[in-house]
């Protein structure tokens, strides 16, 4: 991972939620105090390391992932706010799902193949799910 890659695309994301592209869509996570938590991720970012962005931000997060030229954002909420049962579980085991070496962009993959999100509440220490990952257009800094 490049770090100054990292900090380029959060100082973009923040720019568009600020005053860009995004300035007008309400983000659909919130936290208890209001806030609407972000996480910043380049596709090729192990999942772990990115699971432990998520840690440290509480659990649930706005999730936002820059690709090949592509910006794709997902939620992570909590396992009791969404509002469609049977998740597809990523303890489970099933050939489908990422192994451990899997890099958050092939995570997004399977998410965007799960209509009803992606339960990964092992990973997170609490019940939560990976929903909704869809592209999303950025306007420059």
């Amino acid at each position: 991972m490049n770090q100054s890659q990292l900090d380029e695309f959060r100082r973009e994301v923040n720019h568009n939620l600020a005053c860009g592209a995004l300035s007008d869509y309400d983000l659909p996570v919130t936290g208890s105090d209001g806030g609407c938590p972000v996480v910043v991720a380049l596709e090729e970012e192990a999942l772990s390391t990115v699971l432990g962005r998520l840690r440290a931000v509480g659990g649930f997060a706005n999730l936002f992932v820059r690709g090949d030229g592509r910006v794709r954002m997902a939620s992570v909420i909590q396992e009791a706010s969404a509002l469609v049962d049977s998740p597809d579980d990523m303890s489970s085991s099933t050939d489908a799902r990422p192994g451990p070496s899997a890099t958050i962009g092939m995570f997004l993959d399977w998410v965007e193949q799960c209509p009803s999100g992606v339960k990964i509440s092992a990973a997170l220490g609490h019940p939560a799910r990976a929903r909704d990952a869809k592209l999303v257009e950025l306007t420059g800094v």
